[in-house]
């Protein structure tokens, strides 16, 4: 009994031992982890409520400028602002959403709360957009609200494209903006955002890649009292700036002309005589490397103005949207002879002495007479006089013996209904030939003055002029010529392209020269000029009719000087023009503006 007494006074006492040296190795345990291991467990605990995020710094898109370094289009610095979530110590990401609404005096508090309640739901930290394209000025008054500084903002640069005159080459330059669903499945794996700005159209589509530039990185680690560190993973690379070939103060010179002289005809011509030209475009280019110095379109528009005013534009019947250089399709008229002439020669259907007897009406066939109007002319007419009296009968005489399929080939050849080369979406045109569903033999004589079913661009008849000018050979039209970034390297530079040339030299094309030369002689609208020119007119006539029954013609002009060391070419078409001759004057204009930006 005793026995059994004595066991259980041990067996207790020994329990209690051990409870004694588990306690003691618990206060041991809590006591290292509170002192000795506290840094270590208070950086675990940091880490689990520390999230990361990266955001994207735009680079900055590169410039267009002329061929003298003239900015056309460029950024203007803008900031889009950007709630931090979690808010730093002593803020709230709602109370900064409101503050910034006031400062900036944007609308829409309600909304903007609703949607950053759904944010700050969905993310355990982040950045919340709060405003786009916020200027200069109004930045600063974030910044000295301390805003930004407290690090409740982030303002992230975002260039707005802005033009310096927003009139000079509006179609050609183009647009950018957002980028759409279709272009992102494109270019998704190219590095580009999925809210990035890209040229939508004109040069700032074609060049799209050389301007947009890189985008940099930078990796943000927040915890539960805000941001805590930023790194740059990827610095932003600037886009190249985009060099043309045009010259700035040329198109200017040439577009203020072109209205100018629409104006004028309006103004001092008969009906049907010029009285209702409404629209018309001017190109010039550099013979020598099919540069497009200048391509004025009327009526135009102002880029500053398109998006806000696009509807209007749209709806407007004249058409101001319409790149009638590239993309307005036109009867060239008796602008097409000399293609006919290299034809005629090329193939030996004639020599520059053979002659057509001009009776005034075209007799060959019985059925179908066509006429001429013998304005300075009559009787036997050779190659020289044809092209500078523009005889009519002596070029349905030539086109009928070459076939409409010979001289058409030879039109294309030049650079008519033909790719011109150019960055920009263009028309292809058309030219008559024995292939189309209203051939008949009489067409062919329509379409040797440039009639029929031919139809071609303001741009393809510049490419055109300049094939004639050297001999044959058809450069590829262009605006752009080269590429540089930031430090001014070439990162690209344009190569002059043959499209197409046709044989035959100075046999060929010197008589046309000179028969081109004597019909400039012809117009008094360039007596005086300060170079000489060679230059054929077109007055083809348009589908409707005046009340008495005669035809609205348009003018159209081909021309390119000095005409025996040529180095500009020049096409001019005016609807409602007149005829050919009412373009002169408006010639004349260009090859003055050409020279004194040479003087």
């Amino acid at each position: 009994m005793r026995r059994n007494k004595h066991n259980g006074k041990g067996r207790v006492r020994a329990l209690l031992v051990l409870c004694a040296v588990v306690f003691a190795l618990f206060l041991v345990r809590l006591a290292w982890m509170q002192f000795a291991m506290a840094g270590y467990y208070a950086e675990k605990v940091a880490e689990a409520s520390t999230t990361r995020y990266s955001y994207t710094v735009p680079a900055a898109r590169g410039d267009i400028l002329d061929r003298n370094g003239q900015v056309l289009a460029q950024d203007t610095p803008v900031w889009d602002v950007y709630l931090k979530y979690p808010a730093p110590p002593g803020s709230s990401i709602e109370a900064s959403a409101r503050q910034t609404l006031d400062i900036l005096q944007l609308s829409g508090g309600e909304d903007v709360e609703t949607q950053l309640a759904a944010f700050c739901s969905s993310v355990s930290a982040g950045e919340y957009l709060l405003a786009s394209g916020v200027s200069a000025a109004d930045t600063a008054l974030l910044y000295q609200a301390g805003l930004v500084e407290s690090g409740a903002l982030r303002l992230s640069p975002a260039g707005a494209r802005t033009w310096p005159d927003g009139t000079l080459l509006p179609h050609a330059l183009g647009t950018v903006g957002a980028i759409t669903a279709e272009q992102w499945a494109e270019l998704s794996g190219s590095g580009v955002a999925m809210d990035a700005l890209i040229g939508q159209s004109g040069l700032e589509a074609a060049y799209e890649q050389l301007l947009h530039g890189t985008d940099g990185r930078v990796r943000v680690t927040a915890g539960s009292a805000g941001v805590l560190t930023e790194e740059v993973t990827a610095e932003p690379q600037p886009g190249a700036s985009l060099v043309l070939a045009l010259d700035a103060g040329l198109q200017r010179s040439v577009q203020t002309a072109l209205e100018n002289h629409l104006a004028a005809l309006r103004e001092t011509k008969a009906a049907g005589a010029g009285r209702e030209a409404n629209a018309g475009a001017v190109v010039v280019v550099d013979v020598a490397t099919g540069g497009i110095l200048a391509a004025a379109n009327a009526p135009s528009y102002d880029l500053a103005g398109y998006r806000s005013g696009y509807a209007a534009l749209a709806a407007d019947p004249a058409a101001p949207l319409l790149d009638r250089t590239a993309q307005g399709l036109y009867a060239p008229g008796s602008a097409f002879k000399p293609a006919v002439a290299a034809a005629a020669l090329s193939a030996g259907v004639v020599t520059p002495q053979d002659t057509v007897a001009c009776t005034g009406r075209y007799r060959f066939y019985s059925g179908y007479q066509p006429r001429c109007l013998q304005i300075g002319h009559s009787g036997p007419v050779d190659l020289f006089r044809a092209l500078q009296y523009s005889c009519n009968i002596y070029f349905y005489d030539v086109g009928r013996r070459l076939g409409a399929d010979a001289f058409a080939d030879a039109a294309r050849t030049l650079g008519l209904a033909a790719p011109t080369g150019i960055e920009l979406p263009e028309a292809g045109g058309s030219l008559t030939r024995s292939t189309d569903a209203n051939f008949t033999a009489g067409l062919t004589l329509q379409a040797a003055i440039g009639q029929g079913n031919t139809a071609v661009t303001p741009m393809q008849l510049a490419a055109y002029a300049a094939a004639l000018a050297n001999n044959g050979t058809r450069l590829a039209l262009h605006y752009s010529d080269r590429a540089v970034d930031a430090d001014g390297r070439v990162v690209w530079q344009y190569q002059p392209q043959v499209l197409s040339r046709m044989d035959g030299g100075e046999e060929v094309f010197g008589p046309i020269r000179q028969g081109m030369q004597a019909m400039a002689g012809t117009l008094r609208a360039l007596d005086g000029a300060g170079v000489s020119v060679a230059c054929k007119t077109g007055s083809p006539q348009r589908a409707d009719r005046l009340a008495d029954g005669s035809y609205y013609t348009n003018s159209v002009l081909i021309a390119y000087a000095p005409a025996d060391d040529p180095q500009i070419a020049v096409s001019i078409v005016l609807e409602y023009g007149g005829g050919g001759a009412n373009a002169a004057p408006l010639l004349r204009a260009v090859l003055d503006a050409w020279l004194a930006g040479r003087a």
